[in-house]
């Protein structure tokens, strides 16, 4: 498909006709650059160009964010470009389009030539003697422009869309990378799907290990990711199948390469904790060459929390942190949600000089090889998501790396903290009612499975939650027990062979037991699904009937359950891990079921309107 400068854009954008669809992420041709030096050494150069539709140019300046893409030679002249984000900026009373963010649009086959033979959209600029056609101007008009700019306030004052301290930084003075092709590199920040001829150079900064899957219908599988960054930014790089077994061994973390053929696709952001919109999937024809080690290609990039600041998180937020060890947990054995397959987890006591301690569990491969090194070292995590179990807690999948005393300044202030005074402080760790013999919080399916992951045996979780029944399982000969008729004992009784019920903890005899109920129930809210037991109580209220009657009338058993699905209720239970067989499985029972009372949930969710200020 040939790619065309959208029409009518420039005129759009310089009449301000926001709601003309011509000026919406408008195509544009960049028909030149050039370098507007800085008066100020501690500003960024910015870059002047014009911009055309093929009927009109205008002039514009690339905000000094995108600097790189130039600088690479990833926009050179007659690029077409997609303008995501702009503004209109007046200057010596003309229209100046800033350009913040944009997509640059490669062109397969070569280079994109002029199209058609605009003119300048402003008619005091048109109506100028060679004005329109840049790369004419006399050389005494160029002068006259340049001391424009160095005079123009615009280009001294700081503005809100350059850089700043904590946004990386792109070093003007070295000379741009050539990859083994002969092409420029791209910065990571300047793919985007539209391109297809681009290498990028970057370091591995995380590695994941082999995961497999397999569904119904004989598909398996396996991948592993990794996390590539430059002095631009940081993407996810995902590999399937044969690409595992081509570049899994291959690669190294924290060693440079070039990667070029590779698809660039719109990020699963539900997989994945880098701030990118895109990933890359390795495919048959990718390149993945080693490169020299370079120090424009930075390592590790941190954002650090502190610990006392998780209380202002959501629940699933990743985050960079850095502390000191200060215990390390024996492992132990779970059944993945997931899989339902063991799974090791491992606890670590983290504290830092906010005076807070927090938990962060280490789980599969990562937990079984973690190896300290020393007493209280300091570790710094990149990746880790919060969760609000036991207030707050912290967990490290697959996507999170950490690196053990980094030789970085934060490591350096923290390790002289705790040598000097930490180690003799009291720490404090973040409260909550996600505790046994507490009040039971209203929580979501997807809330009480996550911290229901983080339980050690010897700790339950009472929780509240409101939410409908999907299914009942498909055990119309299983739902029940005979039970000791005894009041108190309900144990379970056998029959003999004087077909009497036996109950050894009452040693007694009787002629027919007590039927109980013991099911279990799917059930579901917005955010997804469980399987929950449900004793003779509970099951009494789901089913409207005792167990007694459906044992005798065994053909009422499936149109009874039938009519149990899709009705709503308020579940109070208890979440508990327990081992059978030696393996550990978290098990979900439900303690108290009512029927909704729509009246009061209706004023439960205005109070919470209430408490946003709503």
């Amino acid at each position: 498909m040939t790619l065309h400068p959208t029409a009518g854009a420039i005129k759009a954008i310089f009449n301000e006709e926001a709601g003309n669809p011509a000026a919406n992420a408008p195509i544009l041709q960049v028909l030149n650059t050039k370098m507007l030096p800085s008066t100020s050494g501690a500003a960024a150069n910015r870059y002047r160009t014009m911009f055309s539709d093929g009927v009109h140019v205008m002039q514009g300046i690339f905000a000094t964010t995108l600097n790189n893409l130039i600088d690479s030679g990833a926009i050179t002249k007659n690029s077409l470009v997609r303008v995501n984000r702009y503004t209109i900026k007046p200057l010596a009373g003309k229209k100046i389009l800033l350009v913040v963010e944009v997509d640059v649009l490669d062109n397969v086959g070569g280079t994109y030539e002029k199209f058609g033979d605009p003119v300048h959209i402003d008619p005091e600029v048109h109506n100028q003697p060679n004005q329109g056609r840049p790369a004419q101007q006399s050389s005494y008009q160029q002068q006259q422009h340049q001391q424009q700019q160095r005079n123009n306030p615009f280009q001294q004052q700081q503005n809100p869309y350059q850089q700043n301290a904590h946004q990386p930084q792109i070093n003007q003075n070295h000379q741009p990378q050539i990859a083994p092709s002969g092409n420029p590199v791209f910065p990571i920040t300047a793919l985007n799907p539209y391109q297809n001829k681009w290498t990028i150079m970057a370091r591995v900064t995380q590695k994941s290990d082999i995961r497999t899957w397999s569904k119904p219908g004989g598909n398996e599988g396996k991948l592993f990711s990794m996390t590539l960054t430059d002095e631009s930014g940081e993407i996810k790089v995902t590999g399937f199948n044969q690409q595992v077994d081509d570049y899994f061994n291959v690669v190294e973390q924290d060693k440079v390469y070039f990667l070029s053929n590779a698809k660039v696709d719109f990020a699963k952001k539900q997989f994945s904790n880098v701030k990118n919109e895109y990933e890359l999937i390795l495919q048959r024809d990718s390149q993945l060459i080693p490169a020299p080690d370079n120090a424009h290609v930075p390592a590790v990039r941190y954002n650090f929390v502190n610990l006392t600041n998780l209380s202002n998180l959501n629940e699933k937020d990743t985050v960079d942190i850095i502390a000191i060890i200060k215990e390390v947990g024996e492992f132990t054995n779970n059944i993945s949600q997931k899989t339902n397959k063991p799974l090791l987890k491992r606890d670590l006591t983290l504290v830092d000089a906010s005076g807070m301690s927090t938990r962060l569990t280490l789980w599969g491969a990562t937990a079984e090889s973690f190896n300290p090194g020393s007493a209280n070292p300091v570790i710094a995590f990149k990746g880790v998501s919060v969760s609000n179990y036991g207030g707050k807690s912290l967990n490290a999948f697959g996507g999170s790396t950490f690196k053990l005393n980094p030789e970085i300044n934060e490591a350096f202030e923290l390790r002289g903290w705790f040598d000097q005074q930490g180690h003799n402080t009291n720490f404090q760790s973040h409260t909550s009612d996600f505790k046994a013999g507490g009040t039971a919080p209203r929580m979501t399916v997807d809330e009480f499975t996550v911290a229901a992951a983080n339980l050690n045996p010897n700790e339950q979780l009472n929780f509240e939650v409101k939410a409908s029944i999907v299914m009942m399982a498909k055990a119309e000969t299983t739902f029940h027990y005979p039970a000791c008729p005894t009041k108190g004992c309900n144990k379970k009784v056998t029959e003999d062979m004087n077909q009497q019920w036996r109950c050894e903890k009452c040693n007694q005899s009787f002629p027919e037991p007590d039927y109980r109920y013991v099911m279990r129930a799917n059930i579901g809210d917005q955010s997804g699904t469980a399987w929950v037991q449900a004793f003779n109580e509970a099951g009494e209220v789901i089913t409207g009937k005792k167990a007694y009657d459906l044992v005798t009338r065994p053909g009422e058993v499936k149109p009874t359950f039938d009519q149990a699905n899709f009705k709503s209720y308020i579940f109070r239970c208890r979440a508990k891990q327990e081992v059978f067989n030696d393996e550990a499985k978290i098990r979900y029972a439900i303690i108290d079921i009512t029927p909704v009372n729509w009246v009061e949930e209706s004023k439960l969710l205005l109070s919470k309107l209430k408490e946003f200020g709503i």
